[in-house]
């Protein structure tokens, strides 16, 4: 029983650890000198979609992800870490 917790419990702070910081789009916005508000117009979504990818608490999936490099002229890579 004590060695499931263990196992569950580091699975867990691993999984937090690796999704921590996936994407870079917060990263690209500010060098480019552009807001979350600015990216949610765009692509006409809400302002809290984009601050939950921002934050990384959530991710864009390919496709939106696709649209962001685009609208950042950037590419997928530069946006993924």
């Amino acid at each position: 029983m004590v060695v499931s917790i263990f196992v569950n419990t580091f699975a867990f702070n691993l999984n937090k650890f690796a999704m921590n910081e996936i994407n870079r789009i917060k990263v690209v916005l500010v060098e480019q000198k552009k807001t979350g508000r600015w990216l949610a117009e765009q692509l006409g979504v809400s302002v809290t979609t984009t601050s939950r990818w921002c934050s990384n608490a959530t991710q864009p999936d390919l496709q939106t992800l696709n649209k962001i490099a685009e609208l950042l002229k950037v590419s997928i890579h530069d946006l993924i870490k």
